[in-house]
């Protein structure tokens, strides 16, 4: 999945619609940076007798892109961001694009993507447990509302999955004991963009 996600980004830079506008369009720093919630439903218990469970979860987000636009619709480059789970605190770093699908108006349509790699660098693990991060993939659309060539303000709804490992303590004859979690949430940011 992970791999059709990239393939996709790297067809989408080919088409002629990316390619440099006749007008000569000079190519340009730019900046998107956004915070919000995380927003999902988590089911877990079930087997051996116990009912399943399911609960909300709301957690926080930040992230800044940084890249260099292309053409008028387009631009390409890296995210960082910091996503507080219950359970962990994930640094994501992925390469991403930009696209306009809406043009020259103060109000205007964008789609967004993003695949890379959440690391586990500021999370503080209780003694005998190791969080290691994962593939991550960020799909969204959201408006931007201000000037065509100039600072916006943006909303963006898109779906994040992250992958987490966790490693845990062995208990009375465990030779391993681990966990395998996905955290599949929808994203709701505001932000700037220039």
């Amino acid at each position: 999945m992970i791999r059709t996600i990239l393939v996709g980004i790297g067809l989408l830079a080919c088409l002629p619609g990316f390619a440099q506008q006749k007008d000569r369009f000079a190519k340009r720093y730019v900046n998107h940076t956004e915070a919000g919630v995380l927003l999902g439903r988590v089911n877990y218990g079930g087997g051996m007798g116990v009912s399943e469970t399911s609960e909300n979860k709301v957690s926080i987000t930040a992230q800044v892109y940084q890249g260099i636009q292309f053409s008028k619709p387009f631009s390409a480059g890296v995210s960082v961001g910091m996503d507080w789970y219950k359970a962990a605190l994930i640094n994501p770093i992925a390469l991403g694009v930009r696209y306009d699908l809406t043009r020259g108006s103060s109000a205007r349509l964008y789609a967004s993507a993003d695949a890379g790699y959440g690391f586990a660098w500021f999370h503080s693990d209780a003694e005998g447990f190791k969080t290691k991060g994962g593939l991550m993939v960020n799909p969204g659309i959201g408006m931007k509302y201000g000037k065509p060539d100039g600072a916006a303000f943006t909303i963006g709804l898109s779906w994040r999955r992250q992958e987490v490992e966790v490693t845990k303590p062995l208990q009375w004859q465990q030779i391993e004991r681990y966990e395998e979690r996905v955290y599949n949430r929808l994203a709701l940011r505001v932000g700037m963009s220039f």
